[in-house]
């Protein structure tokens, strides 16, 4: 099995408390008042607790195996950071059940879900864990590229979506290097991809329809129509662009640092002060 990684070893993945603020008053559909938009995020951050101290788990599994002090450093990062993102989401999470929204039902039923992905083998885990992480470093690029994304959004959760979408193309390869190194299973890992974003957009779909249901909330033709522009459209729709992003990681030997995210992350602090003054 090859040890070999494009991932850069200046690379810096660093641990960062952020002090968001959950007193201010937040629109009931915090994206574009758009419901369908803005329950897809509220289901993501619900699902992303749990979601996160899975990933973690996943490469704690083989932590101990690992020599090259690089990724040692570079998994001690990964937890730190992935820690730090589930913390944050909790924060959100109870912002949104004090809004009438039952994600702590979506958090329970998470729950339930990773108690069941813990059954599987710890390989298996870790490929979740990379195709998962593969996914988010992806949606992330659509974030930080695209600032049409959140011209109206709640500040805070625009402020979060930031931080979130920096680190995680961070640590993007920190899972693929381990899962390379110990696993090394191209077939593996492909199929669960594929496995794992068809769940993922069942399970969003699933929890959408749940938050809605509470708030009484039928969407409108409009909202309807405004959210297919939002993740579909053919120049920069979110969910158009993330999926053929994707397309990469099926190519036998990819790496997810043969996709060069630099730009987007190198003087972030410089082009997102607001939020780079949040860090504690």
């Amino acid at each position: 099995m090859t040890t070999k990684t494009p991932t850069p070893e200046s690379l810096e993945i660093k641990a960062r408390r952020m002090a968001f603020d959950m007193s201010e008053p937040m629109r009931t559909f915090a994206v574009e008042d758009n419901s369908l938009i803005s329950t897809f995020f509220y289901a993501l951050s619900a699902m992303f607790p749990e979601g996160e101290r899975f990933f973690i788990h996943s490469v704690r599994n083989y932590r101990d195996q690992v020599t090259d002090p690089v990724l040692k450093e570079q998994i001690r990062g990964f937890i730190g950071q992935e820690a730090h993102h589930g913390h944050s989401h909790e924060g959100l999470n109870d912002k949104l059940v004090g809004m009438g929204f039952p994600v702590d039902k979506v958090e329970r039923t998470m729950e339930k879900r990773v108690k069941f992905l813990k059954k599987l083998s710890a390989p298996r885990q870790l490929a979740l864990t990379v195709a998962m992480e593969h996914f988010t470093a992806t949606l992330a690029e659509q974030i930080l590229e695209n600032p049409d994304y959140y011209a109206d959004i709640d500040p805070t959760l625009r402020k979060m979506l930031i931080w979130h979408a920096v680190e995680e193309i961070e640590h993007k390869a920190v899972a693929f290097d381990v899962y390379r190194q110990f696993v090394d299973n191209e077939f593996m890992r492909k199929r669960v991809m594929v496995l794992a974003v068809t769940s993922l957009f069942v399970r969003l779909a699933k929890h959408q329809l749940q938050l809605l249901i509470a708030k009484k909330h039928r969407p409108s033709w409009k909202e309807w129509k405004q959210a297919f522009h939002f993740f579909w459209n053919k120049d920069h729709g979110m969910m158009r662009n993330t999926m053929k992003a994707l397309v990469p990681f099926f190519k036998t030997g990819f790496h997810p640092w043969d996709i060069d995210q630099t730009e987007l992350i190198d003087g972030w602090q410089e082009r997102f002060p607001d939020v780079a003054e949040l860090q504690v």
